[in-house]
């Protein structure tokens, strides 16, 4: 049987989320990494649904961009939504939930460090023993963003390859899956494209090399449109795609709204599609049922 960590994404393999800055990749990244570390939904369970142990396991999450004060208010925000789920309303739940995040996640606020205090592609066997040794007994490590983790030219395929292989290795010797958040090119950006797997920058070798993409991407005028989401509105949800997925079935897309004032995201669903359900409901309720050729007769 298959080892998914997440929805399409195998244990040991590689796998990337792209999207433009600030569409909320490292929100989403962080929320997902809260609810494989406690095993429950805690962030909302976007990409978690289903392939989650009720123990939790180990993350481990590389940010060359952010600080330890940024990352503690990403974190809050992650599991900002504690306080209304019900299994989690005794102490002793609470008292669980925090023992297996601080025994779980392990966060890695690297920004202002500078790349001698990163790890990076093609660095000493010793830089990247201390790697292996950050993510010990992890099942999910995320490096936040690719870019920062190697210094050579995106755009250069061999390159490219080499940084995957380099990954690759790194899932192996952990037996984590790994996710490399990346951003989108421009030109995808620009032409409204960013939910497919030919969006991420640089060279395509990056995505033939991944088993797994997923994409965030800003939502269009006609898309927002078509879903019933109002101009003024539409800033505040982005569209999460799995671009490439080598080990299912491709899916829809998922709308996610940003929180307004955490950031966090949250799955949106449309409002009419609820309201259609519940009409079609309530016809079928209403409708008497047919009689049979018998009870017509019996009649």
């Amino acid at each position: 049987m298959l080892d998914y960590v997440l929805a399409g994404l195998l244990a040991g393999s590689v796998g990337a989320l792209v999207g433009p800055g600030a569409a909320g990749k490292t929100m989403l990244l962080m929320q997902t990494a809260c609810d494989i570390a406690a095993g429950a939904p805690i962030g909302g369970g976007i990409l978690t649904t289903n392939f989650l142990s009720s123990d939790g396991a180990g993350v481990a999450f590389f940010l060359a961009e952010e600080t330890h004060a940024v990352m503690h208010h990403r974190l809050q925000a992650a599991i900002h939504a504690v306080r209304d789920m019900k299994q989690f309303n005794s102490t002793a739940a609470c008292n669980a939930l925090v023992a297996r995040l601080s025994q779980n996640l392990r966060v890695y606020p690297l920004g202002g460090a500078g790349r001698n205090a990163r790890w990076s592609v093609g660095r000493s066997a010793n830089e990247t023993k201390a790697m292996v040794d950050a993510c010990k007994d992890a099942r999910l490590v995320i490096v936040d963003p690719l870019r920062r983790f190697h210094g050579g030219e995106e755009n250069d395929a061999a390159h490219m390859c080499a940084v995957v292989e380099a990954f690759e290795q790194l899932a192996a010797d952990t037996g984590a899956a790994v996710i490399l958040s990346h951003h989108t090119n421009r030109s995808s950006a620009l032409a409204g494209a960013g939910e497919l797997a030919s969006a991420a920058r640089g060279s395509s070798a990056l995505t033939d090399g991944v088993r797994w993409q997923a994409n965030l991407s800003n939502v269009n005028e006609q898309f927002a449109s078509r879903l019933g989401i109002a101009e003024r509105e539409r800033n505040s949800f982005v569209r999460l795609d799995i671009a490439k997925a080598n080990y299912m079935k491709p899916s829809p897309p998922v709308m996610l709204r940003k929180d307004g004032v955490t950031g966090a995201l949250s799955v949106w669903q449309d409002s009419r599609v609820k309201s259609r359900k519940r009409t079609q409901g309530s016809a079928r309720a209403s409708v008497p049922k047919a009689q049979s050729k018998v009870e017509r007769d019996a009649a």
